[in-house]
């Protein structure tokens, strides 16, 4: 078995923060050839190239991406063993990382954790809302244990691991006048449209609904990647918007929404936890497993 000093590892994730050898070599204190001898000292325990050193600023290499979560992982749960080791209170640090989709984070991450908890009181989260874009860097980089968000090509792939949470609906949506009839519908000239951003994962599905069904006359007056912000002005008469499912049920519930049409223009979308396939902290992995025995 190699030796693999902890120091390394430590060096390893200042530099691929600061992707420099002299900024890196100053932050750990140490002269730029010591701290070059030991990235490369790191490199030949593992067998890899860890660094593409010919691009500028410098690059993990795709073994580099893959060991920098491995490593980020092994250094927090070392970190978390020796406090328990020391006695001092682990009990309310988060031993289980998320970063969701902001309208997941809000609508359907509680009662996930929720249904969980109910047998697994030992779990602590920390929960942060990101843009869908982000995903796969974020996990990368092990910023996080797991994502939850929408389908993406690349994240159901290796060297990922994804289960399935959710199947839902995107509904063009619309709210009531006085008269509880739709304050917009798709018969009127140029009708409002609150859209997402054309580069987001609801974005990309809306503007490619729209496209089939050109003859429909919209006019985009505001954009955003947050559908909870979307519908605060779908309810404030707005305009019109396509909603998930999961997070106006309460609002079609009261009558404060109403569907515009429940046929052609629904969008389906399904949303993942997602991970790297590398191994996570015990309470990660315990996570993981449960997620196969909820209801």
């Amino acid at each position: 078995m190699k030796n693999i000093e902890t120091k390394w590892l430590e060096d390893f994730l200042i530099l691929e923060d600061t992707r420099n050898f002299s900024q890196a070599a100053e932050h750990r204190n140490l002269s730029q050839s010591a701290f070059s001898r030991r990235i490369i000292s790191l490199e030949e325990s593992i067998g890899v190239k860890l660094f593409d050193r010919s691009s500028v600023p410098l690059q993990l290499t795709e073994e580099g991406k893959l060991f920098h979560s491995q490593a980020r992982n092994l250094l927090k749960q070392l970190q978390y063993n020796l406090d328990e080791l020391l006695g001092q209170n682990t009990q309310k640090k988060p031993n289980i990382t998320f970063a969701a989709a902001h309208s997941l984070s809000l609508s359907v991450m509680p009662k996930l954790i929720h249904d969980i908890g109910q047998s697994h009181q030992n779990f602590i989260y920390s929960v942060e809302a990101i843009d869908v874009d982000q995903t796969v860097k974020t996990l990368v980089e092990g910023k996080s244990d797991f994502i939850f968000s929408f389908y993406d090509d690349l994240l159901r792939q290796e060297p990922f691991l994804s289960k399935e949470m959710l199947e839902s609906n995107l509904y063009p949506v619309s709210a009531l006048n006085k008269d509880k009839e739709p304050e917009f519908s798709f018969s009127k000239e140029e009708t409002p449209l609150l859209n997402y951003t054309k580069n987001s994962y609801m974005g990309r599905l809306v503007n490619r609904k729209l496209n089939l069904y050109s003859h429909l006359n919209f006019r985009t007056i505001f954009v955003s990647s947050m559908s909870e912000l979307l519908k605060n002005m779908v309810l404030n008469k707005q305009g019109i918007a396509w909603l998930p499912e999961y997070s106006i049920k309460e609002e079609l519930r009261q009558n404060k929404l109403v569907i515009l049409d429940d046929n052609e223009l629904i969008i389906p979308i399904k949303a993942y936890i997602y991970r790297i396939n590398t191994r996570l902290n015990m309470y990660a992995e315990q996570f993981w497993e449960s997620l196969d025995n909820r209801k």
